[in-house]
């Protein structure tokens, strides 16, 4: 998300599916950051899936290729904003 800062990630191609994930602040709303990755997801072919938390954590979960490929999207207050992870696990052949 334009504007986050990067507090961690990590990135493991030898397994299938690779994983990858994100952890970033930014002085946004867990609205805005779900919105944001929602429509991010979206462009990339992933479908929403139904709730928008666990718990009392706002979060989306979305897949593709009939469920093979997940990804998900956390979000928690910070004193400054948010702070937001972003993970994914995807096939090989979708890496960029």
């Amino acid at each position: 998300m334009p504007g986050a800062k990067v507090k961690a990630s990590s990135f493991d191609r030898t397994k299938t599916p690779a994983t990858a994930s994100v952890t970033a602040a930014i002085s946004a709303t867990s609205t805005d950051v779900l919105a944001y990755y929602t429509k991010a997801f979206q462009d990339q072919g992933f479908t929403p899936l139904p709730g928008d938390a666990v718990g009392s954590v706002a979060a989306k979960d979305f897949s593709r290729a009939n469920g093979t490929e997940t990804a998900q999207v956390s979000v928690v207050p910070s004193e400054s904003g948010v702070t937001f992870t972003v993970s994914a696990n995807v096939l090989p052949a979708s890496l960029k």
